[in-house]
């Protein structure tokens, strides 16, 4: 069969570059900062002093810019005092001088001070048993909380800063550090590089009891940055920033321009990580890998948090966003970035496969209501908040896989090259990089990548028996389907026949007026292909696979005639396409869309023998339908059907790691463990019990491949007397990271009363404050009502040290797994009193997260109880039927 391309006849050209948004006056640029700041951990104040040179292009009588939460003292501009007012609610400082300003350049110089927070939120602390960690994090709008400045991300300048600090500790910053002097009282003046030209949010400062561990790679010093007396566990992130650096100077055709880079790992938890340009800022969980606890799986992510941050230094730091609402030119292209160098380092760890379990959930909160396009409207500092989210983060990365396949590999490297050169040290926006791959691969990807990024929602593909072939339309899919009837997409679609032979490419449209768009796939055909908006095309043959390799995004239903052969050659087909199926068959019937037995005979029909990666999702699917399940005979049937479907696979991969076994077994381990404690299957669970046991005063005898897997099957299953050995364990350790792990463990009890137990912890000293608000998230996935009650009561304490966006999205993701309708009215009144409007994005995806839940509960798990009922333990009986 030959490869047919349907191209469309005429390039459209990108709009002209849009002017950038502000929310400060206009006519006044920053050129750079010289910043002196001398923090009081003790006290957790600091002192600062900032001399700011502007450009001003047509006289001024005032000068604006953002601050929130200091006190300014003096200020003068070129050395004249000037007055100041505040204006909190706008995050402002205005310095109004004695004389106007004329056009040119001036100097602004300002006293302030400042409080050190509690919370991620601009200059904050992170405390660890022995220590205290300053540090900053600045994205989006918090370095107004460091000093006052220009804080948007247009507004690119250079910035200069030393600091006072204590003669013993190391002080971090973008730059490296170019004097250093002794000071009286056991303090020195650190003095750093002034930095390229660039955004204020991406600024860096941080100190502590902290140490380099160092190399240099292709002329660039490369360091990981960590608390003193952890050295071995920075050496895995040290490896992979000199595997991806060289990696990445190559891809992008542009050398790393800073003259060092550090991976700055915090004693504690951070909530992620930050791209500050040439001092990363991570999570200790995010960068430290621990021989005694780090798993297969861990060592993964860490490798791929390093990936997605160090693509930010082009993608975000070099080239920034030149406005909040094209963020997902910095985090959806990070995070594609990320998973292209990983398969480019380790290809045995099948990401391009795993990355479909992110596609996944992306679809799955782009077919509600709630849901955005991933270029959004950005108006404030909340909504900018709002915007880091899995549409911006994985619904973008899987767009960007899709036109890159479309575009073709080389092309859009060219053209992402092109792009990083024209706008480096400046700002951009999409239209900018739409051009540039438009040009660079001679076809019209604009014109895709507009239909993807500037409507939200999912195109549904719809599969027809029509005939020797079959018919297939598109659609919007989801909740608002019928609001969305006039929407369309030109779909990049690859067809596979089932029969053998090379794929089918074409684009698909749908009108955006008037019906669907149609295309036949008729056997007998000669297979040429006809350009028409809502024309009917022809292809063979029948036997197909739409979206084979899985690369595009959207579901596609097939109807019964079509779904059945796919179902008879389910065993054979590649991993993505079983996965890919199983996925759509799951979303399209809790959807409504397909019979949502068909994800069960395709699950029946899955051997045992199926890729791991496959198996893994499967193993977090099973588990995440067990949630929807109350206690009782109806749960306990899913279970022993579950498990019947997962022990073969199990007894394939063995409780232990087998010499030279593949990577992808190990990290299918540990989740098929992990979800088999979680439906109570008996042989799991009594292995957990019995090696938790054996160590249940020493964990050492655990290696790190067993730890999380026996220590949460014992927590699930746990009595007041393991409870209390869990508990005594996590109150011991001295490791941050072993700690912190070890609380979350705990949390996974299903018995209501300990649950309470850990719920009560989170208020106590025991905890680490910053750790109170994952617990009580972890104990609301198996007890929604119990957490919410108990977060309602005690909302103000658990939150204390949540930035703004954690306190703005904590209450929502609690009450996000119930299915109460009342507990769902509780969170709109709770909302209403406290979240402000522009800020609830969290909030309608909680409330439709909750609507989803009573949905599948009444509506869809009847079908599954009946198919379980008459498949028999295994289901292969109704596998084919």
């Amino acid at each position: 069969m030959r490869v047919l391309i349907a191209f469309l006849a005429v390039l459209i050209a990108g709009p002209a570059t849009a002017a950038v948004p502000s929310q400060l006056p206009g006519g006044v640029e920053p050129v750079a900062y010289d910043i002196a700041v001398t923090p009081d951990a003790a006290k957790l104040t600091f002192a600062g002093h900032v001399a700011v040179t502007v450009d001003v292009a047509h006289g001024a009588d005032r000068l604006v810019l953002n601050a929130v939460g200091l006190a300014i003292g003096a200020a003068t501009v070129d050395g004249a005092p000037a007055r100041v007012t505040l204006d909190p609610g706008a995050q402002t400082a205005t310095f109004i001088p004695t004389a106007s300003i004329g056009p040119g350049r001036h100097l602004l110089a300002i006293d302030y001070s400042g409080k050190i927070a509690d919370s991620a939120t601009g200059f904050f602390h992170v405390d660890y048993a022995g220590g205290r960690f300053l540090t900053t994090q600045f994205e989006p709008a918090d370095a107004r909380r460091f000093l006052p400045l220009f804080d948007e991300p247009s507004k690119k300048a250079v910035f200069k800063i030393s600091a006072v600090v204590p003669e013993g500790q190391l002080a971090v910053s973008n730059m490296p550090e170019s004097a250093e002097e002794p000071l009286p009282g056991g303090l020195k003046r650190v003095t750093f590089a002034p930095t390229p030209r660039m955004s204020s949010y991406l600024l860096s400062f941080g100190l502590g009891d902290m140490e380099r561990v160092s190399r240099t790679v292709d002329g660039t010093p490369v360091s990981v940055v960590i608390r003193k007396g952890q050295a071995a566990q920075a050496r895995y992130a040290l490896d992979a920033a000199e595997q991806l650096l060289g990696y990445y100077n190559d891809y992008f055709g542009f050398r790393y321009p800073l003259p060092k880079l550090d991976l700055v790992a915090a004693p504690g938890d951070v909530s992620g990580s930050m791209e500050n340009w040439g001092a990363i800022l991570f999570s200790q969980s995010n960068v430290i890998v621990d021989a005694r606890l780090s798993g297969a799986a861990d060592r993964q992510s860490v490798y791929r948090v390093v990936a997605h941050e160090m693509a930010h230094l082009w993608s975000g730091d070099l080239v920034t966003m030149a406005w909040w609402d094209d963020l997902w030119l910095n985090e959806g292209f990070a995070s594609w970035m990320a998973t292209k160098a990983t398969d480019h380092f380790h290809p045995e760890w099948r990401p391009l496969l795993a990355a479909l379990a992110d596609k996944d959930e992306a679809m799955r909160l782009d077919a509600r209501s709630s849901t955005h396009p991933i270029v959004q409207p950005v108006t404030t500092v909340a909504q900018a908040e709002q915007a880091f989210d899995a549409i911006t983060y994985k619904k973008g990365e899987a767009v960007i896989r899709m036109l890159e396949a479309y575009a073709g590999p080389d092309a859009w490297r060219d053209g992402v090259r092109a792009y990083i050169a024209e706008h480096a040290y400046g700002a951009a926006t999409s239209a900018d990089l739409w051009r540039a791959i438009d040009t660079a691969a001679r076809k019209p990807v604009s014109v895709v990548a507009r239909d993807f990024t500037t409507q939200p929602g999912v195109p549904l593909i719809l599969v027809a028996a029509r005939g020797g072939g079959s018919v297939i339309t598109q659609g919007p899919l989801g909740t608002e389907a019928t609001a969305r009837r006039g929407q369309g997409w030109h779909i990049p679609l690859q067809l596979q026949s089932l029969d053998g032979g090379p794929p089918d490419q074409m684009i698909f449209h749908g009108a955006r007026q008037g019906p669907v768009g149609s295309v036949v796939i008729d056997a007998g055909h000669n297979g040429s292909l006809q350009l028409a908006d809502n024309s009917a095309h022809t292809v063979t043959p029948p036997r197909t696979i739409i979206n084979a390799g899985q690369g595009g995004y959207y579901r596609v239903a097939y109807d019964a005639v079509a779904f059945a052969p796919l179902v008879e050659a389910f065993a054979k087909l590649p991993a993505a396409d079983q996965l890919g199926l199983l996925q759509d068959g799951l979303a399209l019937g809790m959807s409504g869309d397909m019979p949502i037995v068909n994800y069960l005979r395709l699950t029946a029909a899955l051997p045992p023998t199926a890729d791991p990666l496959v198996w893994r999702e499967q193993a977090r699917t099973l588990a995440g339908l067990d949630s929807y399940y109350a206690a009782g005979p109806r749960r306990l049937a899913f279970r022993a059907w579950a498990s019947g479907l997962l022990n073969p696979v199990l007894t394939r991969v063995g409780f232990d790691p087998r010499p030279g076994e593949p990577a992808t077994d190990a990290v299918l381990r540990e989740t098929l463990l992990l979800a088999l404690s979680q439906i109570n299957d008996p042989s799991v669970s009594a292995e957990a019990r019995r090696r938790f046991a054996a160590v249940r005063t020493d964990l050492g005898g655990l290696t790190a491949g067993e730890r999380r897997w026996v220590l949460v099957g014992a927590s699930r299953s746990a009595d007041a007397e393991t409870f209390e050995a869990l508990r005594g364990l996590a109150r011991a350790a001295s490791d941050p990271l072993e700690r912190q792990t070890l609380y979350v463990d705990l949390a996974a009890v299903e018995d209501p009363a300990l649950a309470a137990q850990v719920l009560a912890l989170t208020l106590t000293d025991e905890v680490p404050s910053n750790l109170a608000p994952a617990l009580v998230r972890e104990v609301s996935a198996v007890h929604p009502d119990l957490a919410w009650r108990f977060t309602m009561a005690n909302v103000a304490q658990i939150t204390r040290n949540l930035d703004t966006l954690g306190r703005q999205t904590f209450v929502p993701r609690v009450a996000a797994s119930s299915n109460d309708q009342k507990l769902a009215a509780e969170l709109q009144a709770y909302a209403a009193r406290n979240i402000a409007r522009d800020a609830q994005g969290e909030v309608r995806v909680a409330l439709a997260q909750i609507r989803n839940n009573a949905d599948i509960q009444e509506r869809r798990l009847p079908a599954i109880d009946s198919w379980i009922a008459g498949a028999g333990p295994s289901g292969l009986s109704r596998a084919r039927r």
